[in-house]
């Protein structure tokens, strides 16, 4: 029986439970809120407000997600309000003295911390923004300066955008919540990479994973339990192809959930369980619904939603975080009422519209589009407008920069960054730099593989936004930037060299030399031309000649051309 109230402006839902109190301050801001050069703003946020109160006698903690961040804890009513008013406090004055050393700590959890499937289909989904950021691994922590954590916290981190719950008797007394006021922030809006859904992708992991958004229903957390009893009966019991075959499932925004579902495998056994991972979705698609598994599915759900003890946390903070991200929440007899009304038709439809949004993820060297996925572009549909640069050694690359971005040719495909739609330029003081695009591919200028007008450099500072720029520190002389052959498989690989061995200099020295003495000759012979007036049309045709040959010369010396081709 879920009761609301208020608490200092904070809206605040109640749910009587036996034993210690738990409770914990819901606010929506998490990752999707940030900026690829600012990832790890909240969680460094979140760390600080923890610090003076990290206590290993003492159950509390913090966790950073998509769109929320929650503070909570275990224990009496008093140590319950003590800890919740301490992180107000907190919030409203973080302690900066422990920046360097929390920084510290959330880089290192993040180095140990790798990426889960979902993260990385969310990647390939979402790209370098928005709710592709869980894959950025906390990238911005180290560029983050302390006014810009305090002034996260005093935006984000209000009596507003926050919601309180507690499971116990009441509101502790002394519970203070002193925040700051501000505004309510909707969950941020989704972008999508991929042209055509469904879509897949394969990269050198081991593992089968898919991706898809639904609407949010109970009939929706039904299908991701059905899904996962198809897996493990086909993957694991009747082809033995794998260990884990699982599903979940994960609220993403007000309107949206997300199912993730996954299965390992090893090498020899990647074909079957390929094949068998797409075809039991398919056939959910297709209506092969078991009554069976739907069945299992609502009882465990009923399980969980009438459980007097240990789930009542579970039901309350599902509630405060609806309240949250939608302004409404339902009870446990709503809930209870919708997943009882669940059929296996309408697990079917939910089926449908998950195939129809699906990313997935295949071993490399795998194809899905037997069954009607689109593999998802790893290059840019068209180059921009701008001047091309040839490398300084033969090949087949180009680049070409102008007033709108940057481009890639390469024999497998363009790689092109816009300036209004990067995300990261990281500068080096030689003149490099390497561009990421908000849909996650990188194009790197590099003056030691390239030559480049160093007066395009200053083309693509000009139009960068500067709040995405981070500077790095001179390059040995050895060493390039990251290239696009690294950055995207399917490109050639080109070994870097320097920008100028004694050779290259010796041929470019002579080069001059020649057309030097070209260029005084011809100018000597039209000047002498124009002083004749006997002059024939067959010598001025000879001396048209000359300057014919000369000018295309120069401008392969140079190493420059302009390429026109649509934005």
């Amino acid at each position: 029986m879920i009761r609301h109230t208020e608490v200092d402006g904070v809206p605040t839902v109640i749910a009587p439970a036996d034993g210690p109190m738990n409770a914990g301050l819901i606010f929506r801001v998490g990752v999707a809120d940030e900026t690829y050069v600012t990832s790890g703003i909240t969680h460094l946020v979140e760390h600080l407000a923890l610090s003076g109160l990290a206590s290993p006698d003492f159950h509390a903690n913090g966790m950073t997600r998509m769109v929320n961040t929650h503070f909570y804890t275990v224990g009496s009513p008093d140590e319950v309000g003590a800890f919740l008013t301490r992180v107000c406090d907190a919030l409203t004055s973080l302690p900066i003295d422990r920046f360097e050393a929390e920084r510290t700590i959330v880089r290192t959890e993040a180095a140990s911390r790798g990426s889960s499937p979902g993260e990385e289909v969310s990647a390939w989904r979402y790209g370098a923004q928005g709710y592709g950021l869980a894959a950025a691994n906390d990238f911005g922590v180290d560029l983050l300066r302390p006014r810009d954590v305090v002034e996260w916290a005093a935006d984000w981190f209000t009596r507003e955008n926050a919601v309180l719950w507690i499971t116990g008797d009441d509101v502790p007394e002394g519970l203070r919540l002193r925040l700051p006021g501000g505004v309510r922030r909707p969950p941020p809006p989704a972008t999508s990479v991929p042209p055509v859904l469904p879509a897949y992708f394969d990269t050198g992991e081991g593992r089968v994973s898919m991706g898809a958004v639904v609407r949010r229903s109970m009939g929706a957390i039904v299908l991701s339990q059905v899904i996962e009893r198809r897996l493990f009966q086909k993957l694991r019991q009747d082809l033995g192809g794998s260990y884990l075959a699982t599903a979940s499932y994960e609220t993403r925004d007000a309107e949206h959930m997300t199912i993730t579902a996954l299965a390992d495998t090893l090498p020899e056994n990647q074909d079957v369980v390929v094949k068998g991972f797409i075809e039991t979705l398919l056939a959910l698609k297709a209506g092969d619904v078991p009554a069976a598994d739907v069945d299992a599915a609502k009882a465990a759900l009923r399980t969980v939603l009438s459980a007097p003890a240990a789930d009542t946390n579970s039901v309350v903070i599902l509630a405060a975080t609806d309240l949250l991200n939608r302004g409404r929440c339902s009870t446990a007899e709503e809930l209870l009422a919708e997943t009882e009304a669940v059929t296996p038709s309408d697990v079917h439809v939910v089926a449908v519209e998950a195939m129809g949004s699906a990313v997935l993820q295949v071993p490399e060297g795998h194809e899905a589009d037997w069954a009607g996925f689109a593999r998802v572009p790893t290059w840019s549909s068209s180059a921009v407008a701008g001047t091309m640069y040839s490398t300084f050694e033969p090949s087949e690359l180009g680049l070409v920069i102008g007033d709108t971005g940057a481009s890639l040719i390469t024999p497998g495909g363009v790689i092109t960054v816009r300036y209004d739609q990067c995300v990261l330029m990281d500068a080096w003081p030689h003149g490099g730099r390497d561009l990421m695009s908000a849909d996650g591919k990188v194009l790197p200028i590099n003056p030691r593989q390239f030559d480049i007008d160093p007066r395009a450099i200053a083309v693509v500072d000009a139009h960068v936004p500067a709040s995405v720029v981070v500077w790095r520190p001179p390059l040995p002389e050895e060493s390039a930037e990251v290239t696009a052959e690294e950055a995207v498989a399917e490109a050639p690989r080109i070994v870097q060299r320097r920008a100028r061995t004694w050779p290259r200099t010796v041929a470019r020295v002579i080069a001059w030399v020649l057309f030097t003495s070209w260029l005084v000759f011809t100018l000597l012979a039209t000047a002498g031309m124009a002083a004749k007036d006997d002059a024939t049309a067959g010598s001025w045709i000879a001396v048209g000649i000359l300057w014919f040959i000369g000018w295309p010369f120069n401008a392969l010396f140079r190493g420059r051309r302009r390429l026109r081709t649509a934005p």
